[in-house]
Formats: structure tokens, C-alpha cells, sequence
């Protein structure tokens, strides 16, 4: 092994650790004899004497793998405190916190940290090491005694370095002392090699290779428990510590679930966690930063689309714990105390097992504190409560931080703005495409493409669970009546467990959705990329407009209220379609026409700026309010029924391709739209 390691922070100390602590000296130097790094201090070996007896070397003692672990501890907080030696920290007044991977590393750092910054723990700077207590269920009396001794040695002026894990108890009152909470820095690959230079002899000149194709990745390194580690060290060879870690992280537990490749349809989310692993793969071999790697991510999008499973599925692709929290999880433990200290014990447990994923769903109920909420004062200290743990998380290198919602519009401005997290991906329904792909993947070749497209087409707008259920739901059949699946038998298992469509409701989610469509192309709104109508309703997805004038604002309040107008015009009469739930049509229409009103100063008799509640109460609304921003929707409706009259011709063309079609997306429905206009040109009648 002929690789330098002088330059890797904290060597000369290992090494020197090494020759005082940890093997004898004739037995470091038969070891180390091929290592040519110069430590101030190193004694020479002693020349024998001319007439000395020839004899070999000393059999090498047999290893220590708890010394040599303390040698890879002095590298680790080397590159903990690189840029900020722990000798001044100490001098700073404060405790300084330093978590670590498990308890067992206690003693381990502890002696190392005494090698690596002996001045900080001199008899003259008082520094003294703190041990967090074990988190058990009876140990208020332990905890009790254990942090009474850290305020006695704050008590009498002593500097003091801090150890705990996630399994041990670091309570508010400590963390509210600490002046510098830091993470010991992971294993990497050249640390590992660097005290195997140092402890092992090396079985032939090109080990180094063979050790690095050997070991596990960095991050399987950081799942290995510290007994783990000392016994790989006890291996006497470098070649045999390598393969006993790369066994011990084969033999660790996996996660049983879905990976990236199990998510269909959803192109830019995976992208971007595809791109997150490669970027945390190379911050941990030490290739990038983590300030410059985009590590939270928002998912954005009607419930059911897969926001859940994406998090999921890129902790398992990655091999990283996932932590997963929510509103609903946090609030259920009590008062608001137990809340937020239900939401800091997530947030550790991310903290102190990183690298890892943090998944806050529910996003949305954390109101914004602007809100006029019942129990306002309440919401505010919980939203900042959140703001300070997403802070939390966001500085710590390793945490991958994701959060979901449903209703973007509803989370405070502070949670989603950038430094919070970092982009924001929608998370739209699954396409025909991607219902197929699903099936495909699940199904393999037993089944014809043709009627996995006729069973994908009956399956729009179902979301990756819903098609799970039917998957499973039919392998069960197939077992009941002991067949294969084949294309007449997924036929049949359609028959039971899908809806059948409803051809008067289908016609009349097509017109609404065939209004949306022409006055959005009438009007030249931002273009429309997917529309789709399934037994449960139907969508038209669109590019989001970035700044609104007046105008715009009306044509936009008109393509909203045009579903309604498109029903009454081909099925003379109205459904509830456009006013069910908070992210409807009307809904959207409202608190657009409020907005205008209210706060984007486009009224005519005021420009007065007025909160907003969100979903609009109309109770909370003063009565002139009210009354303006009626009048805007009832024009913006006018508006739409009065196009949709001069051109029904292609209006109900648009309908009878969507009601065919299910679904149209992309250059298809730009054709669509543009054929469709010309096509009522040809059908008006000329005055």
C-alpha cells in the first residue's frame, strides 16, 4: 500500500496515538514499516548490534480493533472540527454537542478527542467530557443525576465537550446550554485506508485497489454499528478487515418496499431524486459541499397522487432511514408543548441518524399565521415552531428534508419560500402512459398491450394505490379460481373490481372540462399541457401564469367559470362539479376575485389591502367585499357563456374527442384545440 495519507487531517495524530496507546513499538514498526509519513517526535528504531544473534521479526501482537477504531475516530473529528479547532469552541463558554452514530462510540471519541486536541482537556484549560444518559423508561432519577453533574462541572468553570447519540437523552434544558451542536463527521473510504496503513500489512503491492472495490459505499459505512466496526479491525489482514465490513453492511437489515423504479408518471419528481442521490453520493465521498446540494424538496398535489410514496421510495433507492412526521402525528400527542416537542423528537431522530430522509406530510394543516383561525395565537407558535425545526434540519449536512401538501396556496409564505425548501415539484394524477407502464411492470408479458391500454383507459385518474388494490384484488381472484392471469381474466377481474363508466356523467365532465379547454384557448391563457375525464371527474392541467394584470385576472376567473357555463350550454343545467372541495373551480374563482379586490389593488373604489383567509369564510368577508367580487365573478361567467355560444360548434367537438379519448395531452391537444376553433369557423353561420 504505497498511498500517502500525511495530508488527510488528523494522520500524524492517529499515527502517534497508534505507537503510544495501541500496539507495542516493535510491533507498530513491523506494521507500519512501508509508511514513510514523518511525525514530529516519532523515535528511530535502535540499530542492533554487529554481533547480535540474526533472527526475524517479532510475531506481530494480535490487534486491537477498539485502538484502531480510536485511530479512525481521531480522523473522524479532524474532519469535524476542521475548519474550527474544538480547543477554541471549548473557549467560548458555552458546552459544545457532539452526536454520534451510536453510544457504544462514547468512551471511543472520548479518548480519541484527549489525542487529537490535548490542550483542550490540559489540567490548565479544565476541559471535561459530558456523556448524555441512556433514554430509558425509568430514568428520570438517572437523567436527573446525570445532568446535575453537567451543570456542576459548568458550575465550576469547566470548558465541556458534550457526547450523545439518538439513543440517549439530550432534554430542552441541556440543548438550551449548548453553544456549537455538531455531528461527527462520517467514515469515508481514505480513513478507513489510511489506519489500515497504519495497522495492517498489506498482502501485495496493489491492495489499495482491491480495498476499494472491496469496502461498502460511505453510507453503508455509516450504518455499521461501532461493534461491527471494532471487530472487521480484528481481522489480520487489511484485505480481510475490508471484506468482513463489506459483510457486515450486506448482512445489515434492508427495508423491505418500493424504489424509484416502482414510481410511474411521475418524471420530474424521480428526476430530481435521482439527482439528490447522485449529489448526496458525491458529498459523501467528499466531491461536493452540502451547501451547494438541493436537499428539500416540497411535493405539491391532489391527495392520492403518490406524494407519500415518492419520499419512500428514494429512502429505500438511497438505503437511508426514513423518518417520516405530520401534523396529525404531532398534534395528537397534546397541547401545543407536546406538539412542538413531538415535532423536535422527529426532527433529533432525522438529525442524529443522518445521513437520512425527514418526510413532513400534511404540510397544509400548519396554517399560515396570517390566517384568521380559530385558536390563531395557537397556530402562530406552531407554525414557528416548524420554521425553527425546517431551519434545524436545513442546517445540518446529511438530512434530506421532503414535505407534501395538498393545498399549496394554504401553507404559510415562510414554510415554502427557498432556503426552506429549496423546489417545489407537483405531483400531478397518473397518465394513460403511466397507468399502463404500472400495469406492465406489474403484470409482465401474460397480459396483451392492447388490453392492458383498454383496462389503462378504464383506470384514469385511479392513483398508484388504487391500481395496487386492483393488482393485488386480482392475483387474489386468480388464486381463488386457480388460473392464469391472462387477457380474458383480467377482463373479468375489471368487470368486478372497476367502476363501470357512466356515459350521461362522462358527457358532462367532457363539456366541463371542453369549456376549460376553449376559452383557456379563446383567450390565450397559458397553454394547456393534459386533460382527462374519469367516472370520478375530470382535470385540465396547464402551465402556471407568473404576474396578473386586470385582464388577465378576468380571463382567467372566465376559463375557471367556464366548466359551469360549457354544462349549461350542452346539458342544460348545472352540476355540483365545480364547487366541490377548496382547490375547485369556484373555489379557485373566489378567492381569485377576492384577491383582486382586496389585495392586488385592481378595485376601482379603493385600494385598500385586505387579509384573506384561505378557503374565503363569508363571515370573515365584509359585506362590500363580498359584494365587489360577486360582481367579478358573475361578469367573468357571462363572459365564458357568451363565447362558448359563438363557437358551441367546437365546443362540443372537444367534447365528443375528450369523451372518446379519456385522456389528451401534449401536441395532441394543441392539434385538438386548433382544429377544433377552425372547425366552428367553418359550422357558424355567416350573417
Amino acid at each position: 500500500m504505497t498511498h500517502s495519507f500525511s495530508s488527510l487531517p488528523g494522520f500524524a495524530a492517529a499515527k502517534s496515538h497508534l505507537l503510544e496507546h495501541a500496539l507495542t513499538v516493535s510491533d507498530l514498526f513491523e506494521r507500519i514499516s512501508h509508511v514513510d509519513d514523518d511525525v514530529p517526535g516519532w523515535p528511530e528504531p535502535e540499530a542492533a548490534a554487529d554481533d547480535a544473534p540474526l533472527s526475524g521479526p517479532p510475531a506481530p501482537a494480535p490487534l486491537n480493533g477498539t485502538q484502531c477504531l480510536q485511530a479512525l475516530a481521531i480522523l473522524q473529528l479532524a474532519k469535524t472540527f476542521e475548519d474550527r479547532a474544538l480547543t477554541a469552541l471549548m473557549r467560548d463558554g458555552r458546552p459544545v454537542c457532539l452526536t454520534l452514530p451510536d453510544r457504544d462510540m462514547g468512551d471511543i471519541v472520548e479518548i480519541a478527542a484527549q489525542a487529537l486536541y490535548p490542550e483542550a482537556f490540559a489540567t490548565g484549560r479544565s476541559g471535561k467530557t459530558w456523556r448524555a444518559p441512556e433514554a430509558v423508561s425509568s430514568g428520570k432519577t438517572i437523567i436527573t443525576l446525570a445532568e446535575g453533574k453537567l451543570h456542576s462541572l459548568l458550575h465550576e468553570g469547566h470548558s465541556v465537550l458534550i457526547l450523545t447519540s439518538s439513543e440517549q437523552i439530550s432534554s430542552p434544558q441541556v440543548q438550551d446550554l449548548v453553544g456549537h451542536d455538531l455531528h461527527l463527521s462520517p467514515l469515508s473510504h481514505d480513513m478507513i485506508l489510511a489506519v489500515l496503513s497504519l495497522t495492517h500489512t498489506p498482502t501485495n503491492p496493489g491492495v489499495t485497489d482491491a480495498l476499494v472495490d472491496t469496502l461498502p459505499t460511505t453510507i453503508e459505512l455509516g450504518r455499521l454499528t461501532t461493534l461491527k466496526l471494532i471487530m472487521a479491525f480484528q481481522a489480520d489482514t487489511a484485505i480481510e478487515v475490508a471484506q468482513r465490513l463489506s459483510r457486515f453492511a450486506a448482512a445489515a437489515p434492508r427495508r423491505a418496499g418500493p424504489t424509484l423504479s416502482d414510481v410511474f408518471g411521475q418524471e420530474e419528481a424521480v428526476a430530481a431524486f435521482v439527482q439528490l442521490q447522485e449529489d448526496l453520493n458525491a458529498w459523501q465521498a467528499g466531491e461536493v459541499p452540502w451547501e451547494e446540494v438541493t436537499s428539500s424538496l416540497l411535493l405539491y398535489g391532489a391527495p392520492g397522487t403518490g406524494k407519500t410514496l415518492l419520499p419512500t421510495a428514494f429512502a429505500n433507492n438511497a438505503k437511508l432511514p426514513l423518518i417520516t412526521t405530520s401534523y396529525a402525528d404531532c398534534q395528537k400527542t397534546g397541547h401545543q408543548g407536546d406538539m412542538l416537542r413531538a415535532l423536535d423528537t422527529a426532527v433529533s431522530e432525522a438529525i442524529n441518524s443522518a445521513p437520512s430522509v425527514l418526510f413532513i406530510d400534511e404540510i397544509d394543516a400548519f396554517y399560515a399565521r396570517g390566517s384568521e383561525v380559530q385558536n390563531r395565537g395557537y397556530m402562530i407558535g406552531v407554525v414557528t415552531g416548524l420554521l425553527t425545526q425546517i431551519d434545524r434540519v436545513n442546517a445540518t449536512a446529511g438530512v434530506v428534508l421532503v414535505g407534501a401538501t395538498n393545498h399549496l396556496t394554504v401553507v404559510d409564505e415562510a414554510v415554502v419560500r427557498a432556503g426552506r425548501f429549496d423546489r417545489h415539484i407537483a405531483i400531478a394524477p397518473l397518465n394513460l402512459a403511466a397507468i399502463t407502464s404500472f400495469l406492465q411492470a406489474k403484470l409482465g408479458d401474460a397480459v396483451e398491450a392492447r388490453e392492458l391500454r383498454h383496462i389503462a383507459a378504464r383506470m384514469i385518474g385511479a392513483t398508484g394505490a388504487e391500481i395496487d388494490d386492483f393488482i393485488r384484488k386480482t392475483r387474489t381472484l386468480a388464486r381463488e379460481t386457480q388460473s392464469d392471469i391472462s387477457d380474458r381474466f383480467l377482463r373479468r377481474a375489471a368487470d368486478l373490481y372497476l367502476q363501470c363508466p357512466d356515459t350521461p356523467m362522462l358527457r358532462r365532465i367532457a363539456a366541463h372540462e371542453a369549456g376549460h379547454l376553449l376559452i383557456g384557448h379563446v383567450l390565450r391563457l397559458p397553454r394547456a399541457t393534459r386533460a382527462q375525464i374519469t367516472s370520478k371527474g375530470g382535470a385540465v392541467l396547464r402551465d402556471q401564469r407568473v404576474m396578473q394584470t386586470n385582464q388577465t385576472l378576468n380571463d382567467d376567473l372566465a376559463m375557471l367559470l367556464a366548466g359551469r357555463a360549457a354544462e349549461q350550454l350542452l346539458c342544460q343545467s348545472i352540476s355540483n362539479g365545480a364547487g366541490c372541495g377548496i382547490d375547485s373551480d369556484l373555489a379557485k374563482a373566489t378567492r381569485l376575485a377576492l384577491q383582486a379586490e382586496a389585495q392586488f389593488g385592481f378595485a376601482e373604489n379603493t385600494m385598500l389591502w385586505h387579509d384573506i383567509p384561505h378557503p374565503p369564510r363569508p363571515y370573515d368577508i365584509p359585506h362590500d367585499l363580498a359584494v365587489r367580487a360577486t360582481a367579478r365573478l358573475k361578469d367573468a361567467e357571462k363572459k365564458a357563456a357568451a363565447l362558448l355560444t359563438d363557437n358551441q360548434p367546437a365546443l362540443t367537438k372537444i367534447a365528443d374527442t375528450l369523451l372518446e379519448a379519456r385522456e389528451i395531452e401534449g401536441r395532441e391537444l394543441d392539434l385538438l384545440l386548433q382544429e377544433a376553433v377552425e372547425y366552428g369557423c367553418r359550422k357558424r353561420p355567416v350573417d
